[in-house]
């Protein structure tokens, strides 16, 4: 069925290339020159009496490597399916212009339309194919961010045999608090950390859903045998947990990370001295 649309191609591709030059979206095809476009329409009519030789699943290769290199050379989709369109109605004015027999015309038609719409399927395919991959790539790089992100905002640092400091900066929404949450009590495993030193001298605001989330994290801490004492609270923030009625509980308290450090290490016998 397709010896004849062969034939045609073979005989008149200088002319059908000719037509397809004068279409706008052959402007489209990067060259230097109409020359070199010529050129390369050319190439793509031979790929096409080639293609037209091939086995059904060979054929569905090349087709596939054609659109993932109009891909590659920068062919937006719509351009590339343009440009297919054109191919296919410079191939029918070709068809028109002979004296063809009905039967004749019918066969070359319908191998055309098989070979245009093969083509149109892999050009949708393979595009979409390159859409979903960018869409992972762009999802898995988002997820690093995140996770990036959620490591600066809940730094936790090591101060001494046992005891980790936990310095908050900004705004702690119940989001923030359960990743703050699970990342302490990795390393307070970790660690075998006895004391935490809660440092919330960088958190403008605290209120009832702040002071929950922090006694809740207290607790799952206390689980595991360490205790977390919470330092940095201002006067003002005192002062609005006074008037809100919040109960720390059995949750130590210290003005600033110097007294908790320093309560730290007499828990541990220890004590920071001036050296003489």
């Amino acid at each position: 069925m397709t010896e004849q649309l062969m034939t045609l191609l073979q005989q008149h591709k200088a002319q059908i290339a000719d037509t397809l030059l004068a279409t706008p979206v052959a402007q489209h095809i990067r060259a230097i020159s109409n020359e070199e476009r010529h050129a390369i329409l050319l190439a793509g009519l031979d790929a096409l009496i080639g293609m037209l030789q091939q086995s059904p699943a060979l054929l569905e290769q090349t087709v596939t490597r054609m659109a993932q290199g109009q891909m590659r050379d920068g062919i937006e989709r719509a351009d590339a399916l343009e440009l297919l369109d054109a191919q296919r109605d410079a191939i029918y004015r070709a068809i028109g212009q002979l004296s063809l027999s009905p039967g004749e015309i019918l066969e070359t038609t319908r191998a055309l339309e098989d070979l245009t719409h093969q083509s149109a399927r892999a050009i949708i395919d393979t595009y979409h194919q390159d859409i979903i991959e960018r869409l992972r790539e762009a999802s898995a790089t988002q997820e690093r961010l995140r996770e990036a992100i959620q490591e600066l905002s809940n730094p936790i640092i090591p101060l001494y045999n046992g005891v980790l400091v936990v310095p908050l900066v900004g705004r702690v929404d119940s989001a923030r608090a359960q990743a703050l949450t699970e990342a302490l009590l990795e390393a307070i495993a970790r660690e075998q950390a006895e004391m935490v030193l809660l440092d919330i001298t960088g958190v403008a605001v605290v209120d009832t859903n702040v002071a929950n989330h922090l006694m809740q994290t207290a607790r799952a801490a206390s689980l595991l045998g360490s205790q977390v004492v919470l330092v940095g609270i201002s006067a003002e923030v005192a002062q609005t947990l006074v008037q809100l009625g919040l109960d720390l509980g059995r949750l130590v308290t210290l003005s600033n990370l110097q007294s908790g450090i320093e309560h730290a290490l007499a828990q541990q016998g220890l004590a920071i001295t001036a050296q003489p």
